[in-house]
């Protein structure tokens, strides 16, 4: 298989929705070939992205990262959180090729080609890595390059300290997705946080490794026996982790998260004279109490979690002109997700959007079509229903269904205690997907697992090889349209619901990430001077009233609720990336509602994609339209008024 490079730069992937991220992936400024993983996100690719309601919204984001607590000793046995109830699969004999993965087959393509030594998930044992032994032998070869031209020397110790480096993010991934499942474990809260604050130390060692093998004498037989011509170039004059000033502020920068996430976790209020939770206070079915608390709420926690944000503006800056970028919106689109477009196209994107969708959304926004038709489901309802159509739909998307169940690579359980998320993530030395969701009961979970999958599916074809956001998330948000064609578990009438909203939530999103990404561009241009909450909270409410979402009377919810949106203090900058995921995933559907199976075919082409292309490629080679392509908001205004019988 193709080597291709993991991306290193740290952010959270959030796709929370609130599902975090799961790409939620750390990124590097170029693609290049050498085998490098990123830590895992809950992302990580995301799963659905915030959705901005036209009324006040009831719950407030609960955060994906723990805060710093003292230190937890080196290993802890994991309790299985409450199974599905479906009967338990028994790990499969290794001889179904669907159940099988190489150990080369992703990012170590240097191991022999023999499977994984694969077991269920209950049995995946986490270690807190021993970072010091491994920054020393980090140090030990950087040392020795500079003295050896013994390029077969060279690459069989970095071979070894490479799978260490994996093992490093393996164990991220698990502190992780354990932390998730019980956030109330403050060991496993402990041991994520460790992780993510040896993260940068971690690529720090491993980009002064790249360079020394730059100035090596060894350079050219190194790239010659491995790394492929002209690698080393990019480590001549590239210095990110390695820059002292950089470092420093992207620890500074998790600080602030840090603080951040410990001042949001539970927030509590003066109410009625006594401290109570806020997620309480807005379960009340008394609308007076209900909004009396949100007020109460924001008056409380928009100056403390704002002033957070105005610290990570700043820092952000700096690191942005640190890299001697431009702006911070540069950074985050070349540095940081590596697109293939510039932020001059995503805000031209925006604007077509409000152009061209708003109007429609102004017609629909108090449509009933526009918040759904719920019920109740189980759980195990919503594995069937996905299951179902994996079944349906067949090749890659079956084989990585089965692969999932066989070693119980996903919890859709419902837990007070589980992180308030949805995301995949990746357990990089076993090469295998998993899928987390904290399940609501209701039948939007059916969606929020076919999303989740569909970003499993992805993972598991090509072995979690490089995308950008924007691919990523197509085969999610494709998958929740192909999951509700194909299922068998859904009456006529549920589909046709079902899609019904779908169509809704995409009109949603395309709104609604439209206007973060506008409120986002207009807060990083602010001046030092002008920079404060008060106006920070003037350019919340200037976006939601452009795209139509602000509704009278509120002005102090859609002016300051822009604090319970993660993604703009974990993974700025990405919320465009749903908006062009949507227009594509909008397509597969669209050729499978012309055509049964044509959206299955044009799905399949995108699994099969070139792993150093970005998405305006990606979709070029499958048959489809680039979303940035003139006149393609005004082709799909045209099918929503279609579709929702609009003149």
């Amino acid at each position: 298989m193709k080597k291709h490079a993991l991306k290193t730069c740290i952010f959270l992937l959030l796709a929370l929705c609130l599902c975090l991220q799961a790409c939620h992936t750390k990124t590097r400024p170029e693609s290049t070939d050498a085998p490098k993983p990123s830590a895992s996100v809950p992302v990580q690719t995301e799963s659905d992205p915030v959705r901005t309601d036209p009324v006040p919204a009831t719950e407030t984001v609960q955060q994906t990262d723990p805060v710093p607590t003292t230190e937890a000793p080196e290993t802890q046995p994991f309790t299985e959180p409450t199974e599905l109830p479906t009967d338990p699969t028994e790990v499969p004999p290794s001889g179904d090729p669907a159940l099988i993965r190489y150990q080369n087959g992703g990012y170590r393509d240097y191991l022999d080609d023999i499977p994984v030594n694969m077991v269920d998930f209950s049995q995946m044992e986490y270690v807190r890595p021993d970072v010091e032994s491994l920054y020393a032998d980090f140090a030990a070869l950087t040392a020795d390059a500079a003295d050896t031209d013994d390029a077969e020397e060279l690459l069989s110790r970095y071979y070894a300290l490479y799978d260490r480096y994996v093992d490093f993010y393996t164990m991220d991934t698990l502190s992780n997705i354990r932390y998730s499942l019980n956030t109330k474990d403050s060991y496993f809260k402990t041991e994520y946080d460790f992780c993510e604050e040896e993260t940068p130390n971690v690529e720090e060692k491993l980009e002064a490794l790249y360079k020394a093998f730059a100035a090596s004498p060894a350079r050219y037989a190194l790239e010659d026996a491995y790394f492929g011509e002209g690698y080393f170039l990019q480590y001549d004059d590239y210095e990110v982790y390695t820059n002292e000033t950089y470092l420093r502020l992207s620890q500074e920068e998790k600080r602030i998260l840090s603080e951040y996430r410990d001042l949001t976790a539970d927030p509590q209020i003066e109410f009625n004279g006594e401290t109570q939770s806020v997620y309480d206070l807005l379960e009340s079915d008394d609308y007076s109490t209900y909004i009396a608390a949100l007020k109460a709420y924001y008056e409380q926690y928009n100056p403390l979690v704002g002033e957070k944000y105005v610290e990570l503006i700043r820092i952000r800056k700096q690191l942005a002109e640190t890299l001697e970028y431009e702006s911070y919106a540069d950074y985050s689109y070349a540095f940081t997700y590596g697109r293939d477009y510039t932020p001059e196209q995503g805000s031209a994107f925006v604007d077509d959007i409000e152009t061209w969708l708003v109007p429609i959304y102004k017609e629909m926004r108090y449509d009933p079509i526009m918040y759904g038709s719920s019920y109740s489901v189980k759980e195990k309802k919503v594995h069937d229903m996905v299951l179902s159509a994996a079944e349906e739909i067949g090749g890659a998307v079956y084989d990585a269904f089965r692969f999932m169940e066989a070693y119980h690579l996903y919890d859709i359980t419902q837990s007070p205690d589980k992180l308030d998320s949805s995301f995949q993530t990746y357990i990089y030395s076993y090469e295998a997907p998993y899928v987390f969701v904290n399940s609501t009961g209701s039948s939007s979970d059916y969606t929020t697992f076919a999303h989740e999958f569909g970003h499993f599916t992805d993972a598991y074809h090509n072995y979690s090889a490089d995308e950008d956001l924007e691919t990523a998330e197509t085969f999610s948000q494709s998958m929740e349209f192909l999951s509700l064609c194909y299922t068998k578990e859904l009456t006529a009438r549920q589909r046709e619901s079902l899609l019904e909203s779908q169509l809704a939530d995409v009109l949603m999103t395309y709104i609604s990430q439209a206007s973060f990404a506008r409120f986002e561009e207009s807060v990083y241009a602010l001046p030092e001077d002008e920079l404060t909450v008060e106006r920070v909270n003037s350019l919340y409410l200037e976006a939601n009233k452009a795209f139509a979402i602000s509704e009278y009377g509120y002005d102090f919810y859609y002016a300051k609720s822009w604090i319970d949106v993660i993604h703009f203090f974990e993974v700025p900058y990405y919320v465009i990336s749903y908006c062009v995921s949507a227009d594509n995933a909008l397509q597969v559907y669209q050729l499978e509602a012309a055509e049964k199976g044509a959206g299955v075919d044009a799905y399949f082409r995108l699994l099969d994609r070139d792993y150093e292309a970005g998405v305006q490629q990606v979709m070029e080679d499958a048959g489809l339209s680039n979303p940035f392509d003139e006149g393609r908001m005004e082709q799909t205004a045209e099918f929503f008024r279609e579709a929702f019988d609009l003149e």
